[in-house]
């Protein structure tokens, strides 16, 4: 059974014209579709129905959104800035930032 995440929470699509899209859940449809928004593609006024199995869950949001969102006073701008941030927070830097790169072997050429 998949978990069911609360309003505000990070995730990412899987499936769809939007795979690899950032969206953060501002409502529900059914027990097992959530709506989501981006603030630029989707804005709130115009939420995108998914399927909970074609999102991946990343992390809560700001508990101040989450209450704005809860009380539909919610703006496109806050929730851009909020997923900007939980996204750049998730992926940290390259190697310039001091991170060892993904490699598991080396190359032969």
């Amino acid at each position: 059974m998949i978990q069911t995440p609360n309003i505000g929470a990070l995730v990412h699509s899987l499936a769809g014209r939007d795979s690899g899209e950032y969206y953060l859940i501002v409502g529900f449809v059914e027990p097992h579709i959530v709506l989501v928004a981006n603030g630029s593609d989707r804005p709130l006024k115009s939420p995108k129905k998914k399927y909970l199995r074609h999102l991946k869950f990343h992390q809560e949001g700001p508990s101040d959104l989450v209450a704005r969102l809860q009380q539909r006073k919610a703006r496109d701008e806050e929730i851009v800035r909020a997923i900007h941030g939980m996204v750049v927070a998730d992926h940290p830097g390259g190697e310039r930032e001091g991170n060892k790169p993904d490699v598991k072997e080396k190359r032969r050429y």
